[in-house]
């Protein structure tokens, strides 16, 4: 059996605010939800980006080859500003030296969180900033890097934290965690993910192959070369290696 996991939804709060953007690219601002315009009938009423968030720039750039993948950059450089209009232009650049960037990628219906700077007060699935290669507990000692399934366990949210997600999807504590294993669990099937497993008992035509999936995406390097191909072979789909997400 085949599985994989993969981000699905992200929250950011900052204050009293908290943006959230969703598999299929919905994004909710303080409870308003927003669906994508190529998706939705509320064209008219989608933000347009930039936006302030807890006086934050929030900007938006369409990106990938096809330019159908949701790029979410929450610039926090600077010092807070008062609105859009004050936004300096080198901001609306690449270059960011603290930020929280989000792509939504429609096709693959998977989320990309890069952190760009120092967070010395972070703690979390994330880890601290000096914990090293250590994965710690919530007591900030115990290293649970010899069990992962334990240390997402960890990091569950309890009942005395905020909930940041719209959607309170099960399961939720005190229930634990679903774990796949072989005797049976809960995986998700993907119509991809059907046709790999399908593709694999040699039951489907025109299989991605690795040498495929290595062509595609020739262009990376490293560890992200390796994600790329990974994810091309799991997902079925050589167009998963236009996501630049691989390249960062």
């Amino acid at each position: 059996m085949l599985s994989y996991s993969y981000i699905s939804g992200v929250a950011i709060l900052i204050g009293e605010n908290i943006f959230e953007v969703q598999e299929d690219g919905t994004i909710i601002l303080n409870g308003k939800r927003y669906a994508p315009p190529h998706v939705g009938d509320n064209k008219s009423d989608y933000p347009s980006f930039p936006i302030m968030f807890e006086n934050y720039p929030l900007m938006k750039n369409m990106i990938g080859k096809r330019k159908k993948i949701s790029q979410y950059i929450l610039d926090l450089t600077n010092t807070v500003i008062d609105s859009v209009q004050d936004i300096p232009k080198e901001l609306k650049s690449t270059g960011y030296s603290k930020a929280i960037t989000v792509h939504a990628n429609p096709r693959t219906r998977m989320l990309y969180v890069k952190i760009d700077g120092d967070f010395p007060d972070s703690y979390g699935l994330l880890g601290a900033s000096n914990a090293g290669d250590r994965l710690l507990g919530r007591d900030g000692v115990t290293d649970l890097s010899h069990n992962l399934n334990e240390y997402g366990e960890e990091w569950q949210v309890i009942d005395t934290e905020p909930m940041l997600f719209s959607d309170r999807r099960a399961p939720q504590f005190p229930d634990s965690c679903l774990h796949y294993s072989s005797e049976g669990g809960h995986v998700k099937i993907t119509h991809n993910l059907r046709r790999r497993l399908l593709a694999d008992a040699g039951n489907v035509i025109g299989l991605v192959t690795k040498e495929d999936a290595n062509a595609a995406c020739a262009e990376y390097v490293g560890i992200k070369k390796q994600n790329c191909i990974s994810d091309v072979l799991v997902m079925q789909d050589i167009e998963v290696a236009d996501d630049p997400s691989y390249d960062k």
